[in-house]
């Protein structure tokens, strides 16, 4: 019985050792990523850009490049913003941004009758060891008049996704998993990513006030325009009159 016992804690001993060396080599096999992300907001108005200042810490230079992982941020567009797929089609074609609009985009109507879609930035491998700045172009939606004149639209933050082609389980941590198109050339073309948690640095303004039609000077307005209209008529007639 001594014997027997001790052979099964000789066995057990060994299986906790390996495992544990299968633990240890994984952990230095795979690449950690300490990404910070900063978001602002530039302009006034309709028509602003969404800025991202994307910066890698202690980055292994050789693995990072020889594991072919690419990555991506998603921008989760709400009703109230739109990115214009003429814009989006431009700085792609200059080499400004790699980018995918992932739904249909109607510029022209208003906030209540807008869509959701996300939008893809795919970032260049060989900057995002060192740091890289992002500009998009977004454009609010006119918004229904209310009293107060001014509505308000939501940002949401940006994820960051990663594609190894060989297995994201070279990526460290176990973030969840998303769906995603794997470049801006092939929409259709669906893989798996990892959705990387990132540091959040000064995030900036993540709601924005939209001008709208102030229902509080409705009655003066209506005054006026009816009061205007009737002096123009009254002019019209009376040019009319002396002819």
């Amino acid at each position: 019985m001594k014997l027997l016992y001790f052979q099964q804690l000789v066995f057990r001993t060994i299986f906790i050792f390996a495992c544990y060396m299968d633990i240890v080599s994984a952990n230095e096999e795979c690449i950690p990523l300490n990404v910070l992300i900063i978001q602002k907001v530039e302009n006034l108005g309709f028509h602003r850009d969404l800025n991202w200042f994307i910066e890698t810490r202690d980055l292994n230079p050789d693995k990072w490049l020889n594991s072919s992982c690419n990555v991506t941020l998603k921008i989760d567009v709400g009703k109230g913003v739109f990115v214009n797929p003429d814009q989006a089609d431009d700085l792609k074609r200059l080499g400004k941004l790699d980018i995918l609009i992932n739904g249909t985009v109607d510029v022209e109507v208003p906030a209540h009758e807008g869509k959701s879609y996300s939008v893809y930035i795919y970032l260049n491998r060989t900057e995002f060891l060192r740091s890289i700045n992002v500009k998009l172009p977004i454009h609010l939606r006119y918004q229904r008049s209310l009293l107060g004149g001014h509505g308000h639209v939501t940002l949401s933050k940006p994820q960051l996704l990663v594609h190894c082609p060989g297995s994201n389980k070279i990526i460290c941590g176990k973030n969840t998993k998303i769906m995603a198109p794997v470049s801006s050339e092939e929409p259709n073309n669906i893989k798996v990513w990892k959705n990387v948690l990132y540091y959040q640095g000064e995030l900036g303004v993540m709601e924005l006030e939209v001008p709208i039609g102030n229902l509080n000077d409705y009655s003066y307005v209506s005054v006026i325009t009816c009061i205007l209209g009737c002096a123009g008529c009254i002019y019209i007639i009376s040019l009319m009159s002396a002819k």
